[in-house]
Parts: C-alpha cells; structure tokens; sequence
C-alpha cells in the first residue's frame, strides 16, 4: 500500500488514509482486535458507525480516539501534537516579555 504525503493531500485523502491504516491495522491482526462488528462494540461504536468509518474516513474526534485507544495507537499519536522543549521554551519567552 502507497502512503500520501499528508502535505500535499486534501482533507479528503487524509481521511480516508487514516481510516485505511486504522483498517489495515484491526486486519492484521484481527485475532486481538476481531471483525469490524467485534471491534466497533470494543470501542463502544455502533458496527454500522465503524463500518462508515473505514470506508469513508467520517468520523468526530471523539470516536477516532476510541479507535486509536482500541488499535493501542493512542501513544504513538501523541507524538503528532507535542511540542518539542524548544518550542515550548520560545512561546514561554514571548508570554513573559508581554
């Protein structure tokens, strides 16, 4: 399977790739994770819901933390949002010269 590069993708690709990695994820090993109907009641979704889900990409925020949370993805995607002590020590600088 070809990655996009999310920089160049429109919301609508990248929707649809992270629902395709979230799928590929949950099929490889479905002994841990089970069917998609097994899987949505894991996570507390409807199977109809999760179903949409992998094949559009729709979902809130909410529900894709469950995913992530449910795939045990949830750590490796805090590192999207983090800001690095640099940055951080920059915003602090600014904040203070106010």
């Amino acid at each position: 399977m070809k990655e996009i590069d999310f920089s160049l993708a429109t919301t609508g690709e990248i929707l649809q790739e992270l629902a395709s990695r979230a799928k590929q994820k949950r099929k490889q090993n479905t002994a841990r994770y089970g069917t998609q109907k097994e899987f949505a009641i894991h996570i507390g979704m409807s199977f109809r819901s999760y179903q949409e889900f992998e094949i559009s990409g729709k979902i809130t925020l909410e529900k894709f933390i469950d995913v992530l949370r449910g795939l045990d993805a949830l750590e490796e995607s805090e590192q999207l949002l983090k800001m690095q002590d640099e940055e951080l020590f920059k915003k602090r600088k600014k904040i203070k010269e106010f």
